[in-house]
């Protein structure tokens, strides 16, 4: 054996950063924003940093308290940088998914891995189908699996770690992933990393018949200076914009999203479970071997490291289902739980696989470092290639840009251009491509100004005007 069984970890993390970094990076200015969740999220973005107020997100004008703003704040400032564009809407998405395949390679060291299986690891959650497609994508979800799995694992390095001062590194990191998530997608960015850890510090508790109350105090203490440092920015609401706006933040958009009284994508409690089938493919078929093997590991050795596993992926997936607001992509933080399982899982193998393996890889022609490198940069190149070619096919149906430089243009002759009951994606398009606020009307409720032109989105097939993508109509009034 050469490579691989030489590899180490400083060669496997920079072989994983490469990967990730080309086959997410490569040819993503060429990815359109798709009509929806990413034209409103960049669309907000924008309007935050042409107006400077990095207090309230606004979307055409209108305060929009969904979601915290660190996104947002992210967005603005890859807009400082690259300009408004579709590269720089997508960059802190990009961005945080390299940082959770990076995360994942350290998380699974901490778990005792060797360097190939934690370099799989890292693979399985890259080329993870889910994973891999929400990654080069303008909307919050990926930036909230990074801060969650940044909360998991620097709490459970803490708790391995030997010297004072790497308790309190990890310490330290532990706070500001459970505060970023708040930040991220408030009550959701806190309960499944904090309902994460606390299960494990139980269940740990119970198979060891002891109390660790430096966990329960860690936890605890870190919980409350996150919501107070949380905190800040909704103080800062509740002075700028009133009570209203400080209750729409905090509790109608946390609490209601999970209690269904605001009625967006509600599902059954079996949703996911039916979604199932689709969830971390090609590696699915790996994962009941790898939780079959996990659980009798855990029930033999009171493996603290696979118990967390375990529980990393099974709460928050009973927490999702109980949730009445239902989408697949709410599933990405536990496609990391997916993949380090199925890491370890290669370590687990029958004895005699485990030793036909390694030598199987070092008769392929990619045992010599300079091929294993050549190798990684062309899965990464093919796989940008794949993802940038499906978004250049779903362009004409899902890009709204030929829809506003149409506008642009009807905007230097000197016509009036408005949104008529625009929806939120529409709004954050608008602002988006055109940099500027349109106003929005009622079709029926304001007379319309001679030779003035309405955006309208109506799944209809006889309105008298141009159709655009996603239903989108371009409208003489």
């Amino acid at each position: 054996m050469t490579f691989w069984s030489n590899l180490n970890s400083r060669t496997g993390r920079y072989l994983l950063l490469a990967l990730a970094a080309v086959a997410l990076l490569a040819g993503l200015n060429f990815c359109e924003l798709q009509s929806g969740d990413e034209t409103r999220t960049a669309g907000i973005s924008a309007e935050m940093f042409v107006d400077g107020d990095y207090l309230v997100p606004r979307l055409n004008g209108e305060p929009f308290l969904e979601y915290p703003p660190l996104y947002y704040w992210c967005g603005a400032a890859a807009y400082s940088v690259f300009g408004i564009n579709d590269f720089a809407a997508k960059l802190p998405s990009v961005l945080a998914a390299i940082g959770c395949v990076l995360l994942l390679f350290e998380f699974a060291g901490k778990l005792g891995l060797p360097v190939w299986a934690r370099f799989f690891s890292g693979f399985f959650l890259l080329t993870g189908a889910q994973f891999f497609s929400n990654s080069r994508v303008c909307r919050v979800d990926m930036m909230l699996a990074f801060f969650i799995l940044l909360t998991v694992f620097a709490f459970y390095a803490a708790t391995l770690a030997r010297s004072g001062k790497g308790r309190w590194g990890f310490r330290a990191l532990f706070l500001l992933g459970l505060t970023a998530g708040i930040y991220t997608k408030g009550l959701l960015g806190f309960g499944l990393p904090v309902s994460v850890l606390g299960s494990w510090l139980v269940l740990g508790d119970c198979l060891n018949r002891r109390v660790s109350w430096r966990g329960y105090l860690t936890l605890g203490l870190g919980t409350i200076l996150a919501f107070a440092l949380a905190g800040i920015w909704y103080w800062l609401l509740l002075r700028h914009g009133g009570r209203e706006m400080f209750d729409t933040a905090l509790f109608v958009n946390n609490f209601g999203r999970f209690s269904g009284s605001q009625g967006d994508h509600v599902e059954s409690f079996f949703y996911y479970f039916i979604k199932l089938p689709s969830l971390f493919l090609p590696w699915l078929p790996l994962l009941p071997f790898a939780l079959w093997a996990a659980l009798r590991k855990i029930r033999l050795t009171r493996d603290s490291g696979l118990l967390l596993c375990m529980v990393f992926l099974l709460v928050p997936f009973f927490i999702l289902c109980v949730a009445s607001s239902k989408r697949v992509v709410y599933l990405l933080p536990l496609y990391a739980p997916c993949a380090l399982l199925c890491g370890w899982y290669l370590t687990a193998l029958p004895e005699r696989v485990r030793q036909t393996l390694p030598r199987y890889l070092e008769r392929i022609p990619l045992a010599s470092a300079r091929r294993v490198w050549c190798a990684v940069l062309l899965l990464g190149l093919l796989l940008a290639g794949v993802g940038t070619g499906i978004s250049l096919l779903a362009a004409p149906k899902e890009s709204l840009r030929p829809l506003f430089e149409a506008c642009a243009k009807l905007e230097k002759q000197g016509v009036r251009v408005v949104l008529l009951r625009a929806p939120e994606r529409t709004q954050g398009a608008a602002f988006f491509y055109l940099h500027h606020r349109l106003d929005v009307v009622a079709p029926d409720s304001a007379p319309a100004v001679p030779g003035e032109y309405g955006i309208l989105r109506r799944k209809s097939k006889s309105i008298p005007g141009e159709r655009f993508a996603d239903s989108h109509w371009l409208v003489k009034r």
